[in-house]
């Protein structure tokens, strides 16, 4: 009781003033949570107004196409987190008016919400008694309880979840999640913690015995980098218009639109590249017009564009049908890849 007061007050009085906390509204909480997984605040925050104004509500948003939700998404990354998003506000709209799953159980059926986003929605809108669980919990639980298991563990995770929903408030379950988000985020942080402001430090085992910065316990197996070559080939028409086609395979870029592509496990020289287009498309490429490198997870993607003449326009409909042609100026209606969309900076077409 004690500590789930003294943090309550103390956020009352340090909340961090975040957009989608100025209500109590699902659908922005939804929006949000969404977006803030895998991804900085303050990054999510330069995307969720325009986000909002484009689609302010779940009608407008299962409305949409898919290609407008991933446009306004663009360069914010995990484009499955919009494509889920989209997905679930269209199944909302089967439900009668006005519908919205208000419990944790009925939240986590739907793709894309996990066990951290239903809590969360089902705490802060609907006041559940469920903790949302993320990192920041995992770290302020272990130090203030002196936890030295491995956190990746289901065995750990167990015996936090029984010590939190013990020390949760009841009544303010909400108010109680975000404490823990806010206190994990600017106090009891990863490095350079400010433990003399934190509000139950007295209580804490690692500020009582010095252990801080030895908890939490994450045995984490690295994963191996896999390195990926992309060729892009660019191709413009007679009528100043450029080949595109949206990724639909389980890749990374889902739903985004690229230019016809050639990849390649190993870099491959200039010459091997050109013989690759040549029998793929049947387009003769000329010079590399643009390097990017991308980091995504444990991707690196070493990226090149290849400028090309088309030799025979009937060459072109045959070899490349499932792409198509559009202007410069409807670059701003299709969602890219950021590696691309820095193609376009460069060479000054947006």
């Amino acid at each position: 009781m004690d500590f789930s007061k003294k943090i309550i007050n103390w956020y009352k009085n340090n909340h961090r003033k975040l957009p989608w906390r100025e209500n109590k509204n699902p659908y922005y909480i939804l929006v949000s949570e969404f977006m803030l997984q895998q991804t900085k605040v303050s990054q999510a925050i330069k995307y969720y107004s325009n986000f909002i104004k484009k689609f302010p509500n779940l009608e407008k948003l299962a409305q949409a196409e898919e290609k407008e939700v991933l446009k306004e998404w663009e360069g914010l990354g995990y484009y499955k987190r919009a494509i889920n998003l989209h997905s679930f506000a269209k199944k909302l709209r089967e439900k009668p008016i006005g519908f919205f799953p208000k419990k944790y159980q009925e939240l986590i059926k739907y793709k894309g919400i996990g066990p951290y986003t239903g809590a969360a929605i089902a705490s802060i809108c609907f006041d559940e008694v469920v903790p949302a669980i993320d990192g920041n919990f995992y770290r302020v639980f272990s130090r203030y309880l002196g936890i030295y298991n491995n956190i990746i563990s289901v065995f750990t995770k167990k015996i936090l979840r029984t010590f939190i929903l013990k020390m949760m408030d009841k009544k303010n379950p909400g108010i109680f999640n975000q404490a823990i988000m806010d206190l994990g985020a600017t106090l009891c942080t990863p490095k350079r913690v400010k433990c003399l402001l934190c509000p139950i430090k007295i209580y804490c085992f690692s500020f009582k015995n010095g252990t801080v910065y030895e908890l939490p316990v994450k045995n984490i197996i690295k994963k191996s980098i896999r390195n990926r070559f992309f060729y892009y080939v660019f191709i413009c028409n007679n009528s100043k218009k450029f080949c595109i086609n949206k990724r639909l395979n389980k890749d990374i870029w889902k739903g985004l639109y690229e230019f016809p592509l050639i990849e390649s496990e190993k870099n491959l020289p200039l010459f091997e590249i050109r013989d690759k287009i040549w029998k793929k498309y049947k387009i003769f490429s000329d010079n590399i017009i643009y390097k990017v490198k991308n980091k995504i997870n444990n991707q690196i993607l070493s990226i090149q564009f290849l400028n090309c003449k088309i030799m025979k326009p009937i060459q072109i409909k045959k070899n490349l049908n499932k792409f198509f042609f559009i202007s410069h100026e409807k670059i701003c209606e299709y969602p890219f890849p950021s590696p691309i969309t820095l193609f376009f900076k460069n060479e000054k077409m947006i």
